[in-house]
């Protein structure tokens, strides 16, 4: 029995100022917007009533995605890891694997094509609507959440997908 939720988040929409490096970019006004949405699902989501935590890229999208996130009553502090800055799927993956045992319920915020190919490959229910709407598209501020029985052994087919939404503000 699934005794685990695993929470991607793709970080809001940024900005594309000229002269500004990839992972220096920040987040646009649709983006502000957007992250206090996906802070105030978070917030009300139930999934903060259990041992929580939080990885973050250390893109600066990603980290006011979640400074954003927090600024909802989220009183969690997030770990940067800068490996998920143009992670491919098996680095995320690895990170996840390397969750405490007792973590219940854990939150990475992150980038495409990375976080769209985890997620689709740890998917067991290919036929839900949460699905479909994720393989349509996962734009910025999505959040998918799984139900995985351990970190350590998610895998292709692994998880299943509970919900798919995409928070606006």
């Amino acid at each position: 029995m699934p005794s685990k939720r695993l929470v991607l988040i793709r970080h809001a929409k940024s900005a594309y100022p000229v002269g500004v490096g990839d992972h220096e970019r920040p987040l646009n006004e649709r983006g502000v917007r957007d992250g206090t949405a996906v802070g105030r699902w978070l917030a009300n989501s139930g999934l903060l009533d259990r041992k929580i935590s939080v990885v973050a890229s250390s893109a600066k999208r990603t980290q006011e995605t979640w400074a954003l996130i927090a600024g909802e009553g989220i009183d969690v502090i997030a770990r940067t890891e800068p490996r998920l800055y143009e992670a491919s799927q098996q680095t995320i993956l690895g990170v996840v694997r390397a969750t405490p045992l007792d973590v219940e319920v854990l939150v990475i915020i992150a980038h495409n094509p990375g976080l769209e190919d985890v997620a689709s490959t740890i998917v067991t229910n290919r036929e839900s609507s949460s699905y479909l709407m994720l393989a349509e598209k996962y734009p910025t501020s999505g959040v998918a959440v799984f139900d995985v029985v351990d970190w350590s052994t998610i895998a292709a087919e692994s998880a299943m997908l509970t919900e798919f939404s995409v928070p606006r503000g």
